[in-house]
């Protein structure tokens, strides 16, 4: 009788024990988080609102918890007031495997209320930050010819849309129209002045808006005559944004003094048609 009882014990004991130990096992309950729409506001002196923000990377309570696409919902394991912090997300050089905060966009932190189950949507408004220098951006809306910043220098030179059809530019009055024939089969954007870039790693990106239905090529010149290809650009039937890092092309030996942006296309296709516009170059 007392060896029964103790048996019986023992598989109470089992059976109270796998309870509590399914207890700490279960899943803490979480709340959900959906971020849409994501917008950029800009300042004057920094151009174009356009963004390709395609990610949102997220901290609760200062812990990073993961990257999720813009629209999707994100769980947030936390109740009563937590702080959630964002960060932009971009896919770098245009390529999906490549995807990380865009170094320029200042992160969003926000204290919520949260409770489990439920799920809350909020609409992020970054901006540049501080750190971020532009030496340039030209929207090619207030030059009816290259821009600001761009000469022509390719066998087939380059026009201004605000002079041929206003209706084809991304935004405003202006965007530059490139187009190339077996004659002259080839069309370049050349940056006019040089400017100093830092080298040693420093972060520097060109952002540009562009719709073309054959490729195109960006880098920079540098010192007046090493032409370095940073990224090939492929084609996009509508108008889409690109963020090319030039990090690595300005910081390759031998460095130099001064650098011009280039973007030049070699022709590929019957009757090629290349757009930009919203041209930004910037390093922090």
């Amino acid at each position: 009788m007392q060896r029964y009882l103790q048996y019986v014990f023992l598989f109470c004991s089992l059976i109270l024990l796998s309870s509590c130990n399914k207890d700490k096992l279960k899943a803490p309950e979480s709340a959900f988080l959906v971020t849409a729409p994501v917008t950029l506001t800009t300042t004057p002196a920094q151009g174009s609102n356009s963004q390709k923000i395609t990610d949102i990377w997220y901290y609760v309570n200062g812990q990073f918890k993961g990257i999720f696409p813009i629209g999707n919902v994100m769980p947030v394991v936390a109740s009563g007031n937590a702080e959630i912090t964002l960060f932009a997300g971009i896919k770098n050089n245009g390529i999906s495997a490549t995807r990380l905060p865009y170094p320029f966009y200042n992160s969003i932190t926000y204290n919520q209320n949260f409770e489990p189950g439920k799920t809350y949507t909020i609409s992020p408004v970054f901006q540049y930050n501080t750190g971020a220098y532009f030496y340039y951006f030209d929207n090619f809306d207030s030059v009816v010819g290259g821009g600001s910043y761009f000469v022509s220098n390719g066998a087939t030179s380059y026009s201004n849309t605000a002079s041929f059809d206003p209706t084809k530019s991304f935004e405003g009055a202006g965007s530059i129209y490139m187009t190339m024939s077996d004659a002259h089969p080839n069309a370049e954007m050349l940056q006019t002045i040089p400017y100093f870039l830092p080298s040693g790693g420093a972060t520097i990106y060109l952002e540009l808006n562009y719709k073309c239905n054959q490729p195109f090529t960006v880098g920079v010149i540098g010192g007046g005559s090493d032409r370095r290809t940073a990224l090939t650009v492929n084609t996009s039937n509508e108008w889409n944004k690109i963020y090319v890092q030039l990090s690595s092309v300005v910081s390759t030996q031998p460095t130099y003094s001064s650098y011009q942006v280039f973007i030049h296309a070699d022709k590929t296709v019957a009757s090629p048609e290349i757009y930009i516009d919203n041209v930004k170059l910037i390093y922090q």
